[in-house]
């Protein structure tokens, strides 16, 4: 967005895309590309709306094919489809492979959809991933100016080409989707749930996996994923991408630090507005009348 208030991002199929050089050159080719991915059937893809966990919920799952409480040298951005400059990057990449994405289902790869592979899907209180994703846009130096929470849920998180296509029309996609799911390919998890009760919903995400854990190993997994000790982990000892070229790699250091900003459930309270909440949840009912989901706004 610029000082006039006018997007700046690509956009692409109706989504407001990030900035990574690939897709302000062609973003319609990436997407066709991963689109078009050769799979293998023991890929697990984690494909989540922005600012739902995804970090946090990728380590876990690569702890669990792994076996161990063991952090991954890269970040997720390392095997993150629409950003990895050359995609063919994962055909080199041992098996299981624990590919991510925030593309809409339509876009995921046909292959992994039609072999039946694992998805495991994110679902996040929207007011959450609202405030998450302003302060993420802020500071990862999206808008040549800063701007204010109402500007940003009104041209941005509620605007015209809303991020990857807007929370509302990812989620419902997921929800069909998992509807028509035969095979139990795609398994959600409540970000709230997580956050709440990590032990049961590790334990349920590893037995999705087809992985035997022991109690202790999943309580190390879950002390390991804590938000503070990942965060601390990132900061010290993961490999850190440059998908938008930055300059200063003090700047990408900081921008990955503060992937990890609060964590916590229900700080949308201290952004929205009582009008702003109104307005949402007035277009939550118009817009979710026919869902079944069952998000957890608390």
């Amino acid at each position: 967005m610029d000082k006039n208030g006018e997007e700046t991002r690509p956009t692409f199929d109706g989504m407001g895309l990030p900035p990574f050089p690939h897709l302000l050159e062609d973003a319609k080719k990436r997407f066709e590309e991963l689109r078009n991915l050769e799979c293998r059937k023991d890929d697990i893809i984690l494909a989540t709306y922005p600012k739902s966990g995804t970090h946090w919920v990728w380590e876990i799952v690569c702890m669990i094919l792994k076996k161990k409480a063991e952090y991954m040298k890269e970040t997720k951005e390392f095997l993150f489809l629409e950003a990895i400059p050359d995609i063919s990057v994962v055909d080199n990449l041992a098996s299981p492979r624990p590919l991510n994405t925030h593309v809409p289902y339509r876009w995921l790869p046909r292959q992994h959809i039609e072999n039946g592979g694992k998805i495991v899907h994110v679902l996040r209180n929207p007011k959450d991933v609202a405030v998450s994703m302003y302060h993420h846009f802020n500071n990862g130096k999206m808008f040549e100016e800063p701007v204010d929470f109402k500007t940003f849920y009104e041209k941005i998180f509620m605007g015209p080409a809303p991020h990857m296509g807007g929370w509302f029309s990812y989620e419902k996609e997921f929800e069909n989707a998992e509807a028509t799911d035969t095979r139990g390919a795609i398994f959600t998890v409540h970000y709230e749930s997580m956050k709440k009760n990590p032990i049961d919903e590790t334990k349920r995400l590893a037995k999705f996996l087809n992985v035997d854990l022991t109690d202790e190993i999943i309580a190390e997994i879950v002390d390991k994923c804590s938000f503070k000790k990942l965060k601390e982990a990132t900061e010290a000892m993961k490999d850190l991408p440059n998908f938008a070229n930055r300059k200063d790699p003090g700047t990408v250091k900081r921008i990955m630090s503060r992937m990890y900003r609060k964590g916590e459930i229900g700080d949308w309270k201290n952004h929205f507005t009582v009008a702003l909440n109104e307005h949402f949840d007035a277009f939550y009912k118009e817009e979710m009348k026919d869902s079944k989901l069952q998000v957890q706004f608390e």
